[in-house]
Parts: structure tokens; C-alpha cells; sequence
């Protein structure tokens, strides 16, 4: 159980990362979103891929963090922590690599990160798309 302290700090970890970066994110396409341009379809396309970019490095920082615990706690080279970070954080779980019973907890919580950082992420998603392609946010009103 002593295990779990560390895993319940990157949890904590997580959602500041999620918070803090996803609010940098949004303020800065906030201030891009009501922009004019000439070609609104492009623009609002960029802003989509920005803020994909900007969501996929938030998560990888994330899976980076725990492969580090992983590296650094199990003795796993880091490519094998990050390749078991990487699919634990995303629930694929192919089960090639198997943490020692002592860890697995701590990779069902960083499981249950993931769904929840991925389900923020989508949501976010959801917003900006919904702000960008809403004809009541066009400029003739």
C-alpha cells in the first residue's frame, strides 16, 4: 500500500498539469476564436489542430511523469515504462508488460487518470468546436 502515496501525487499532479495547461490553452484560442479573417473555415481548422497539439502534449507530459515513477521505482528501462505508461494511461492495456503485484494499483490508478484526463480533454474538444461552428457566434449578428 505504501505504493499508492506516490500514485495519488501524480493524480494530483495530473489535474494541475490538465487545469492549469487547458486554461493557457483556452485563453489563448479565446482570444483567436472571435478573430476575423478572411478564410474562417481555415482559421477555425488551425485553431482545431492547435488545440489537438496542445491537449496531446498536456497527456504525454502526463504518461512521461508516470513511466518516470514506473523507470524509477520498478527499475524498467524507460522505454518499457513509457510504452507501459503510455497504453495503461490510454486503457488499452495489451498486457505484454506487467507491473509486479506491488504496482498494480498504482497502474489501475493511473488508469482511472487517463479515462478521466482524456474525458476533460474531449470535453474541451467539445466546447472550442461547438464555439468555433455555431452559427449564432457568426459576425451578422
Amino acid at each position: 500500500m505504501s505504493h499508492l502515496l506516490p500514485a495519488f501525487v501524480l493524480m494530483t499532479m495530473a489535474v494541475a498539469i490538465h487545469l492549469f495547461g487547458g486554461l493557457v490553452v483556452v485563453m489563448h484560442l479565446r482570444g483567436q476564436v472571435d478573430g476575423q479573417t478572411r478564410r474562417p473555415l481555415l482559421h477555425a481548422l488551425r485553431l482545431v489542430v492547435e488545440l489537438f497539439a496542445a491537449l496531446l502534449l498536456l497527456h504525454l507530459t502526463q504518461v512521461l511523469l508516470w513511466a518516470l515513477l514506473y523507470w524509477w521505482q520498478i527499475g524498467w528501462d524507460l522505454n518499457t515504462a513509457v510504452y507501459f505508461s503510455t497504453t495503461t494511461y490510454a486503457t488499452i492495456g495489451y498486457g505484454d508488460v506487467v507491473p509486479p503485484p506491488e504496482w498494480r494499483l498504482v497502474a489501475v490508478l493511473e488508469g482511472l487518470t487517463g479515462v478521466l484526463m482524456l474525458g476533460w480533454s474531449s470535453a474541451m474538444v467539445f466546447a472550442v468546436v461547438t464555439r468555433l461552428f455555431d452559427p449564432r457566434n457568426s459576425k451578422g449578428e
